[in-house]
């Protein structure tokens, strides 16, 4: 039978704060300006840390970093520490009359020049009514999102509107439209496609985004798609070669279109919206900080919402 780890003192903890920053930072050197300590003081913290627990958490070398299957599972576990660490500290705090602690946000890329979305005034209202707390804000693949939330690396999250584990609740906040571009280096760009028939849109080389959003054209083309972005400036990339078609916001390809690097192609018909929602874990089980920014996001996008409790 495997013996229980000792209860953990307060070195323990700092050490797995450090092995947080670490795994976050994507290692130790990138860890070393944000913790505000040395290389060697952060290698030797993890030298104990990994003697402490018995186990080998990382590699770390020329080859780069990365975490062991060991290290990976010590990494859940601690974020669900750290995450009751906050929730306890928040309810205490609450009980004396103000929120304290750290709020995980999560937000997949490309929504900052949205003007559909007001993320930064939801922000804003929320530091005025709870400034002792820390806000971090985490840019998060959507494909990333939901092992985020369940793994409680992140309280809050804006995402697309897609498939989630049953226990994440979502509610749409805002919209994003899409439409496919083409690059100026490719063939299409110097011809007139507005009225592109779609049998030639059909056999064009398609770039693909590497997860289940936006794949509602994707069975146009003919082909299998020829490469994959897991975010839209990856995607962008990928148009701009001239070697690939793809869809991309409005918002985020309207400053290529500008410049005329980019193109759009036949949006009378290729063209849609995305809803984009807050997901999180059910009400009672929120943190009080949690239940607060929920609230300020809410009354920061109140046009889709209002329209929709019209609507029901």
């Amino acid at each position: 039978m495997a013996a229980n780890v000792p209860p953990l003192s307060d070195a323990d903890l700092r050490q797995l704060r450090i092995f947080r920053a670490i795994v976050e930072s994507n290692g130790f050197g990138a860890a070393q300006e944000q913790l505000g300590i040395s290389r060697s003081t952060i290698s030797s913290q993890m030298s104990a840390l990994e003697t402490r627990l018995g186990v080998t958490l990382c590699r770390r070398g020329r080859s780069g970093f990365a975490l062991t299957d060991h290290g990976q599972k010590i990494y859940n576990e601690a974020i669900k520490l750290f995450a009751a660490e906050d929730s306890f500290r928040a309810e205490v705090g609450a009980i004396r009359g103000s929120l304290v602690g750290e709020l995980r946000i999560g937000v997949v890329d490309a929504v900052v020049e949205n003007p559909n979305c007001s993320l930064d005034q939801a922000i804003a209202a929320f530091n005025q009514r709870a400034p002792d707390v820390h806000v971090t804000l985490l840019i998060v693949s959507p494909n990333q999102i939901e092992n985020a939330l369940l793994s409680r690396q992140m309280e809050v999250a804006i995402v697309p509107n897609q498939p989630m584990n049953s226990a994440v609740q979502m509610q749409q906040l805002f919209y994003e439209e899409q439409r496919l571009y083409c690059g100026a280096r490719h063939p299409l760009f110097d011809q007139d496609t507005a009225k592109l028939p779609m049998e030639d849109v059909a056999d064009l080389t398609f770039a693909r985004r590497g997860y289940s959003v936006a794949t509602a054209f994707q069975s146009l083309f003919k082909h299998a798609p020829a490469a994959t972005a897991y975010d839209m400036e990856g995607l962008a990339h990928l148009i701009l070669s001239g070697r690939f078609v793809s869809f991309l916001p409005t918002h985020f390809a309207a400053r290529w279109e500008e410049r005329g690097e980019m193109k759009v192609l036949r949006p009378d018909f290729l063209s849609f919206k995305i809803g984009m929602c807050m997901a999180h874990f059910p009400h009672a089980v929120l943190s009080r900080m949690a239940r607060e920014f929920r609230e300020c996001l809410i009354e920061a996008h109140p046009v889709y919402i209002g329209a929709k409790k019209q609507a029901g």
